[in-house]
């Protein structure tokens, strides 16, 4: 719980920082008065001051700003109206609004790039094992198979390979370029149809019966009071054959449960050495709206072929920079595909997390080392970035077009359109971090 409380707080802080320092410094450039740098809002816990900035943290530690001299909000002195924001270029205007976001994104190149510099462990983009009759083992999707590439784009990790699912949301298919153990390539229709908006979630590939991992014959894990439990199987039990049919590896026992129609089983295990005989009639449960027969049995993972789906990509200065830029682009392209995808309703509102998904997500990426908090707060970072450049009236990308506006007709937007827009921009914004509130909240009671 510390480690979480921890975790989020320097995570907010810092990114805070590095967005409002982004005013800052291109504000200082442009010969504009700041008079407060604030991280969070509200009443302030600690302040000092430095020339003519206040320099504060402020007892709600969920964002920040810099307050500058500027004579629509508040009298300027004869001696500084040359320092009053109002009274810059337009382009000077637009400079010190832009320099926030693309702090955070300077910040995400930095930080991909000193992983990569160390080195990135990932998983390869190669499926260890494929759910029967599910929608991979479908289109022809085999054991052993690496993914190249996900439409137009190239995959190197398993993690890639997700990220750009979800821009098919929406789609009947997704085309995949595969290569199979043999080395011949393929394309593969993945079909996407049967997969409703909430489900583009982090279990996607699950849902569609890809998995990294291998697992092995034995049983690894056995649910109480379950049709195995009470047949007699155990944990560390091997199953050697399931109705006659011999099992090499997990999928075996999942092909033949799956199509038996609570039909009786037969199984022939190994426990000690021996082999036993059991029969076991499954139990239809009710998983996400179909009817699925269960045994309550879990396999045990192949420890020596997951070792080998782990890889680690480092790369020399110069290239890491080279790739962390990729990376960050990469990443801000899809946080604005997948909004724009909520908004058309492909995806569906409830992956908007609040400040309680970002604290768990800070307390879990912290949990797996430095390195994975690193690549944490780059992708936190390129979210702020990029959100606060979407045209919304208060956000970054709302005063852009404000001075755009100003630049090209040479006026400025009157105060009341501008007080008017700001009202609905916050409207707008209120309701994003209800919403957000809300996932949240049913996150952390329904699970």
């Amino acid at each position: 719980m510390m480690l979480t409380l921890f975790a989020f707080a320097f995570a907010i802080a810092l990114l805070v920082f590095v967005h409002e320092y982004g005013h800052y410094w291109v504000a200082k450039r442009c010969g504009v008065g700041v008079l407060t740098f604030s991280i969070g809002f509200g009443r302030p816990l600690c302040q000092w001051k430095r020339g003519e900035t206040t320099w504060q943290l402020a007892a709600v530690p969920l964002g920040g700003f810099v307050r500058m001299m500027d004579e629509t909000e508040a009298p300027v002195a004869v001696q500084a109206k040359n320092k009053a924001f109002n009274n810059k270029h337009p382009l000077q205007k637009m400079a010190v609004v832009f320099a926030g976001p693309l702090a955070n994104l300077v910040f995400a190149v930095f930080a991909f790039s000193l992983c990569f510099v160390i080195g990135i462990q990932a998983l390869k983009p190669q499926v260890a094992s494929v759910q029967p009759f599910s929608a991979a083992y479908q289109a022809g999707i085999k054991k052993g198979d690496q993914i190249l590439a996900v439409g137009d784009t190239t995959i190197d990790s398993w993690d890639q390979l997700q990220v750009e699912l979800f821009d098919f949301a929406g789609e009947s298919v997704a085309d995949l370029r595969v290569q199979d153990q043999a080395g011949n390539v393929k394309q593969i229709a993945l079909p996407l149809s049967q997969l409703s908006s909430e489900q583009f979630d982090q279990h996607l590939l699950g849902r569609l019966g890809l998995s990294p991992f291998a697992s092995s014959r034995k049983i690894g894990a056995v649910q109480a009071q379950s049709p195995a439990a009470l047949a007699g199987l155990r944990a560390g039990d091997e199953v050697e054959q399931i109705n006659g049919n011999v099992v090499s590896d997990w999928s075996d026992v999942q092909k033949v449960v799956l199509a038996s129609d609570h039909q009786s089983l037969q199984l022939v295990i190994k426990r000690n050495g021996q082999l036993q005989n059991l029969s076991i009639t499954p139990r239809i449960e009710l998983v996400e709206g179909k009817q699925v027969p269960r045994l309550g049995i879990s396999p045990q993972a192949d420890d020596n072929q997951n070792a080998q789906q782990v890889m680690t990509q480092q790369y020399d200065p110069v290239s890491a920079v080279v790739m962390g830029v990729k990376k960050t682009y990469q990443m801000s392209v899809m946080t604005l595909r997948m909004f724009g995808k909520m908004l058309i309703g492909a995806l569906s509102p409830k992956q908007v997390s609040g400040p309680l998904g970002i604290a768990e997500y800070a307390g879990q990426s912290a949990a797996m080392g430095w390195q994975a908090y690193l690549q944490f707060l780059a992708l936190i970072s390129i979210s702020l970035g990029v959100l606060n450049l979407l045209p919304v009236p208060i956000l970054d990308g709302g005063h852009l077009l404000y001075h755009s506006y100003e630049l090209i007709t040479g006026k400025t937007v009157s105060l009341w359109v501008t007080q008017l827009l700001q009202k609905i921009g916050l409207a707008l914004l209120l309701m994003l971090m209800a919403l957000a509130l809300f996932n949240d909240a049913s996150r952390l009671l329904l699970g």
